[in-house]
């Protein structure tokens, strides 16, 4: 899924709190408020955001920059204010799904998006909404609903207990093509005006706008509920001779090359909801041919293209530096991560619980070229461990499957 998070406004009535930051950097806890909207799209598997931005944009592209964690940020910039719609409307044109999420940049509303995203495609409405019951819908967008449908839509001051515009939104890319306004109000001219029929889905999950000052004080009190928990599950990549081709100690750049279609096939495998994990022997730092800064950079690299190419990127990398022949004595050692042993990939598991993502391993997949590979996987607890363009009896031996190239397993899963 792609993201469009609207992130332009002026954030007035929260200047006295933070006067010299655009509103989604408010710090919670220290931590600016975007981060945590990031955090709950990655953790919700959006593998792309497109941040919108206007006041004091320059601050919020210096803060996140091009990657988060396993998203790529790109950014869609107002010379002047645009309204949601029109901000909506041009961040739309950067999209390459059919439809897309559009987020508010100042509101916490944690909603399963795995759920929405079923619950739009069966809706056939080219708009789904987020909605929460609440006891006082004030200060909100109130929505009228019937049979699962939008059928009123009052921007605020209803003093009533009932539903609200919880502001998450599947949008059809091609929602706008009949709008020839740049600037508008997306709940205006959409929502109130019955612009096209609207799917509504009811969620009760913690929901917070920071747009107000009482609120903000009280988000810093609840900050531990800005937190998503999802349960995710994930494809533990081998990489030299099941992503790319194996030289022998690749360290190099230059060096570097996808076996075909391998890198079309992560991209997949990242649309398709998977996290894309690689686990990696690395015994040339432990021969001393190289060090972990070269690795480092490498898969930096390896990222560039990926997110030069497909807007993707991985969503982690892990190595192993030991080895029991090693020429470095730091690295001579009887370790736990070395593959056939399972360190790399607990270690990741251990690493994403952190920041809510439970990786199912008995939905998980590993996937390599060598038999010390699979054994990993099985070692670790995931369930399928597929053989990848080897003939290595032993490998094939203890394959749940066997496919000639990662592009050919992407297809079938």
């Amino acid at each position: 899924m792609e993201a469009i998070i609207l992130a332009g406004g002026f954030g007035t009535r929260l200047k006295p709190c933070v006067d010299n930051l655009p509103k989604p950097l408010a710090p919670i806890d220290g931590k600016p408020f975007l981060h945590y909207l990031l955090d709950y799209l990655y953790t919700n598997g959006i593998h792309r955001a497109i941040i919108s931005t206007g006041y004091l944009a320059d601050y919020i592209e210096k803060n996140i920059g091009r990657v988060y964690k396993g998203m790529v940020i790109d950014y869609c910039r107002e010379d002047s204010p645009l309204g949601t719609g029109g901000a909506i409307k041009k961040a739309l044109d950067l999209c390459c799904e059919k439809y897309a999420l559009a987020v508010n940049g100042d509101s916490f509303f944690d909603v399963n998006l795995f759920e929405m995203q079923k619950f739009h495609e069966k809706s056939g409405c080219p708009i789904t909404i987020a909605a929460r019951k609440v006891l006082n819908a004030e200060h909100s967008g109130f929505l009228t609903v019937s049979s699962g449908n939008l059928t009123g839509f009052t921007e605020k001051g209803v003093k009533s207990a009932g539903l609200i515009n919880g502001g998450i939104y599947f949008i059809q890319k091609n929602l706008f093509n009949g709008i020839t306004e740049e600037k508008f109000s997306f709940e205006k001219h959409i929502l109130e005006n019955g612009y096209c029929p609207v799917a509504v889905f009811e969620s009760g999950g913690y929901f917070i706008d920071i747009g107000i000052p009482e609120n903000y004080r009280k988000a810093e009190k609840e900050k531990n509920r800005l937190v998503s928990k999802r349960t995710r599950k994930a494809v533990f990549l081998d990489r030299d001779g099941t992503v790319n081709h194996d030289p022998g100690h690749l360290y190099r750049k230059e060096d570097f090359r996808f076996l075909p279609d391998a890198d079309k096939a992560i991209a997949n495998l990242k649309k398709k909801g998977y996290l894309v994990i690689i686990i990696t022997n690395q015994a040339g730092i432990a021969k001393n041919l190289y060090n972990p800064k070269d690795v480092d950079m490498l898969h930096q690299y390896i990222d560039t293209l990926l997110q030069k190419n497909h807007s993707v990127v991985a969503d982690g990398y892990y190595y192993c530096p030991h080895h029991p022949e090693a020429v470095i004595n730091n690295y001579k050692t009887e370790c736990y991560c070395r593959k056939p042993n399972p360190g790399l990939i607990l270690k990741a598991v251990s690493d994403f619980s952190e920041i809510g993502i439970e990786i199912d391993l008995n939905n998980s997949l590993t996937v390599g070229n060598h038999c010390s590979d699979l054994l990993a996987g099985i070692n670790a607890g995931t369930s399928k461990n597929i053989l990848i363009g080897s003939d290595e009896s032993n490998a094939a031996d203890i394959a749940s499957a066997h496919y000639q190239s990662l592009f050919d397993l992407e297809q079938v899963l």
